[in-house]
């Protein structure tokens, strides 16, 4: 498989970092694994998907899509309820706001919020 420019590019960074830190195992092992992560990316062909998550990190657009939305959680609940199955790591927008949907051993569903980058960033 061909290289792409950009990850040889960082892998060359990495190994000259390796370098500068050879006397600290722990930082070499650290830049190893992050080579052997770009190395597998590249193997699987998600450099493309890879750069473009960079290219978004971090912003709104690295957010999750919500599959539907709902103007309550009620109305959410009563869809869901009507859900043979649902792929995994769905979620919902309800309100305005997104959830996680996971359904619990018995059945019920949970709606776990996401918090929103206004929210995360007043916590910094």
């Amino acid at each position: 498989m061909k290289m792409n420019s950009k990850v040889e590019d960082l892998l060359n960074s990495l190994e000259s970092l390796a370098g500068r830190h050879a006397n600290e195992p722990g930082a070499v092992a650290t830049i190893e694994t992050a080579a052997k992560a770009l190395h597998f990316i590249q193997h699987i062909g998600r450099a493309n998907d890879f750069w473009e998550y960079a290219r978004v990190f971090n912003t709104e657009d690295a957010w999750p899509k919500p599959l539907r939305s709902f103007a309550s959680r009620e109305e959410a609940l009563a869809w869901l309820q009507t859900q043979p199955t649902l792929p995994y790591e769905v979620v919902l927008e309800v309100a305005g706001a997104l959830y996680n949907v996971e359904r619990m051993p018995k059945g019920d569903w949970v709606l776990i919020r996401f918090p929103s980058l206004k929210e995360l960033e007043s916590e910094e």
